[in-house]
């Protein structure tokens, strides 16, 4: 089913939106066997989404067209690799493309499958400050008209969202030790504590030449992230530490920004990941 291996390690960085990514994927970066940042991978995202419906409900649509399962995986694999490898060549042909996408963490098991020589490196983030930040994002987006959970500050359903961001890969690495090599968990605040010290499971787990692991001011090179930096709708995802040195500021942010009665909703329906994570104790409050 799967096509010949891709000429170039590759990382996906991912998460919940808010967790942390683009922190991890900038200090990722630092590493000499890194290319230049791309911009985040949501078209490949959106078609390996695209693909997991007509493999799934929508998999009537697709019979006239694939033979069989494996067929149609063995289709979008090919492409995705296609469009990595264009990604790749557009960056100078580093020793490992890391591209960033939030969108595929709840189908890490899928793109494992699709692409066997993938590591995932997967930022985690206590599920309050998440939430929290998606709210400030929801308040820039709700003046542009747009109705999400976030502008109707539903915070059960941003609750869902982490949640759903997370079980799927983790309980697939407790039953595949193989996938559970192939993803490194790395928390934000410990990155934006300790940035050298978090990013040490990463190099040796992905096999990377070390970088510095320290950010400065570095404004984006590639044009199309200028682009998204600018855009209408994607800008209000920017804050104040974006492109800026790594800080620990927004760490506990959710004290000043969550009603009680939300911080309760949320340590409820999060429970579970908040306990795996090391969320739960006396040190993270309420």
């Amino acid at each position: 089913m799967i096509s010949s291996p891709l000429p170039f390690k590759l990382i996906f960085v991912t998460g919940c939106m808010r967790s942390g990514t683009s922190l991890l994927h900038r200090l990722i970066s630092t590493s000499p066997d890194t290319g230049e940042r791309v911009a985040p991978a949501r078209y490949i995202a959106d078609f390996l989404l695209l693909s997991r419906s007509y493999m799934n409900s929508d998999s009537a649509f697709a019979t006239d067209y694939f033979s069989s399962r494996d067929h149609l995986l063995a289709a979008t694999s090919q492409f995705v690799r296609e469009r990595l490898t264009d990604a790749w060549l557009s960056s100078g042909k580093p020793a490992c493309l890391v591209v960033r996408t939030v969108e595929i963490s709840p189908m890490i098991p899928l793109v494992a499958a699709l692409l066997p020589e993938a590591k995932f490196a997967v930022s985690v983030r206590e599920p309050k400050d998440v939430i929290a930040s998606i709210l400030k994002v929801g308040e820039k987006q709700l003046k542009l008209g747009r109705d999400t959970p976030a502008t109707r500050r539903d915070v059960s359903s941003l609750a869902r969202t982490y949640n759903r961001s997370y079980l799927a890969v983790f309980r697939a690495q407790l039953r595949d030790e193989q996938l559970r090599h192939r993803i490194v968990f790395v928390r934000y605040e410990e990155a934006a504590a300790n940035s050298e010290k978090a990013l040490e499971a990463v190099w040796r787990r992905f096999d990377l030449a070390p970088g510095a692991a320290v950010l400065t001011n570095d404004s984006p090179v590639r044009p199309s992230i200028k682009e998204i930096l600018v855009h209408r709708v994607w800008r209000s995802y920017r804050t104040d530490l974006s492109e800026a040195p790594v800080s620990t500021l927004s760490v506990g942010s959710h004290k000043k920004a969550l009603k009680t009665s939300e911080v309760w909703t949320v340590n409820w329906r999060c429970r579970s990941l908040r306990r795996v994570f090391g969320y739960s104790g006396a040190e993270s409050g309420i």
